[in-house]
């Protein structure tokens, strides 16, 4: 899919979904809870899919507040666990544990299998958006948000006030303000 300048995407996928066919699931197959090093998540995951790994771990939304600023970052919900499917005929424990980024399993003393009905929990919960609280909660004073509608549509700006669904804005880079209805803005 192409993205053009100004475009809004609520979620940009980085893997190329085309190839997901050599990857097919299997009968066989079981999910087992690996430890990552720290913050390696995101770099762990990208390894084991270029392996021929499933893999996932819940994130969450949060703002964070650097510079007088708040902006929207996603952070991993568990920590440093990660969910892994592991066909144990035709995949391998030691290939996983030699990806960057992974640190072992979680285990005892052999790795420990995970109930495949609690990770599509997981994935449903993050999909419906339970822990977003970016999306859930109001914008807070200082937050970067990107305005959809109106005079200052596709523009980022920061908010100044936020009022019951009124939120005032300063336009990001110049020295304009406005106002919309909360309804016209999403986090950036």
């Amino acid at each position: 899919m192409n993205y053009h300048v100004g475009q809004h995407v609520g979620f940009v996928d980085l893997i190329d979904r085309s190839q997901e066919i050599q990857f097919p699931q299997s009968s066989t197959a079981k999910w087992f809870c690996a430890v990552t090093n720290p913050n390696c998540q995101a770099r762990a995951a990208l390894g084991l899919y270029e392996m021929g790994y499933r893999s996932f771990y819940p994130k969450t939304r949060r703002w964070v507040s650097h510079a007088r600023t708040k902006t929207a970052k996603e952070k991993p919900l568990l920590g440093r666990y990660l969910f892994v499917e592991v066909d144990q005929p035709r995949q391998s424990f030691g290939a996983v544990r030699a990806v960057n980024g992974i640190e072992g399993f979680v285990s005892n003393p052999d790795p420990v299998r995970i109930p495949s009905g609690l990770v599509e929990s997981f994935r449903l919960r993050q999909m419906a958006g339970e822990w977003d609280e970016v999306a859930n909660g109001p914008l807070v004073v200082g937050c970067r948000i990107r305005v959809m509608e109106g005079q200052f549509a596709n523009m980022l700006a920061t908010v100044t006030k936020s009022k019951g669904r009124r939120i005032d804005f300063k336009i990001q880079g110049e020295n304009r303000y406005g106002r919309e209805q909360a309804s016209a803005v999403r986090a950036a």
